[in-house]
């Protein structure tokens, strides 16, 4: 396949914090842009459901020019790449897994690589303005919030994605824990994994009036009970249809506490399965790609978005075209998320071309 070849023909340059730094630019609107410093992390983890292939989209998505298109959406935008996300796993989650939890599917792995992400979100945030996390599969969402929400506790949590991601250990019929990293965010769900250590490894919850979901469609009978029962606000597609894309930009807006930064957790499934074929939980009837693109520019366009997750494309499924399409479809969402503008941007030229006023 066109990616297998890319990624066989040469060895991967990772630049740990790089990038010649620009001068300030003038923005759309005219005034000065300040620098931003981006960190990234590939945190290429696919035990969380059972299909392989998850763990090849972060090297993928910098082969396919990922720095390029970031820092063509920003001419201010500095970006240092930490390379892939490395973890180990010790006896005493697998003591755990085995007493507790032992019929979730590799929770060991599943703690010991949050555990690793957590600490790594809190240092690129110490040194980066913001930071991007590539999965791997949703999974990786509970460590990349927690770490976030250690380093920043005021946090509101945008998770966009075909599904809830809120099942419990005791509710999940699937045992995959990519449908659950909500739950272990939560304060109202924390009871539920008392055996988890979880005021040691993320004592920072989410306040559930700062969670919105964007894009729902295919919701498990127990998240339905638990995001009615814990009163979360979500937009289903259904919602979606009925009002449209503009208002469920409003309504989620008016929701978040204006003061606090954002993080935006984008599987690629919320996307429609025309657009983002290669995952492993396709659903039909998501958003269009231009629908996921007004969201993010929405939340963009607020200046608070500080952290980002981008998770579940998956090269190993569909054809060469398939795979293409989703990443090209996932380089479209964080071009847009990090500064590209479908209006125009004069930053960085010479204004002067036309004469003084």
């Amino acid at each position: 396949m066109w990616w297998s070849r890319k990624l066989a023909s040469r060895c991967l340059r990772l630049h740990r914090a790089k990038s010649t730094k620009s001068p300030a630019s003038t923005g759309a609107g005219g005034g000065l842009e300040p620098e931003q410093t981006l960190g990234i992390i590939g945190v290429p983890f696919a035990k969380g459901q059972g299909k392989q292939g998850v763990e090849l989209a972060p090297d993928l998505l910098r082969q396919s020019s990922l720095r390029q298109v970031l820092q063509s959406s920003h001419d201010g935008l500095v970006i240092r790449d930490y390379g892939n996300l490395q973890y180990s796993v010790d006896e005493s989650l697998l003591q755990q897994q085995r007493v507790h939890y032992h019929h979730i599917r590799n929770y060991a792995d599943f703690m010991a690589c949050n555990r690793a992400l957590i600490e790594q979100v809190k240092q690129m945030l110490k040194e980066n303005s913001q930071f991007l996390a590539i999965g791997g599969d949703h999974a990786i969402g509970f460590g990349s919030v927690a770490g976030h929400l250690q380093h920043t506790p005021d946090l509101s949590l945008v998770w966009i994605d075909a599904h809830a991601d809120i099942n419990l250990h005791s509710t999940s019929q699937s045992g995959n824990i990519h449908g659950m990293p909500v739950s272990f965010l939560l304060e109202q769900l924390r009871t539920t994994w008392q055996h988890a250590g979880l005021q040691d490894i993320a004592p920072n919850c989410l306040p559930k009036d700062q969670l919105v979901y964007i894009g729902l469609r295919d919701i498990d009978p127990y998240e339905a009970f638990i995001l009615n029962k814990v009163g979360i606000r979500y937009f289903a597609m259904d919602t979606i249809d009925r009002v449209g894309v503009p208002k469920i930009i409003e309504m989620t807006l008016d929701a978040l506490n204006p003061q606090n930064k954002i993080h935006v957790s984008f599987d690629i499934d919320a996307l429609d399965s025309n657009v983002a074929p290669s995952t492993g939980t396709a659903v039909r009837g998501g958003l269009t790609l231009r629908e996921g693109i007004s969201i993010v520019e929405a939340l963009r366009d607020t200046k608070r978005v500080q952290g980002v997750d981008l998770v579940e494309i998956n090269p190993k499924l569909g054809s060469e075209r398939d795979v293409r399409t989703t990443v090209e479809s996932g380089l479209e969402i964080l071009k847009s998320m990090f500064g590209y503008r479908r209006s125009g941007n004069w930053s960085n030229i010479d204004t002067g071309i036309l004469g003084s006023d």
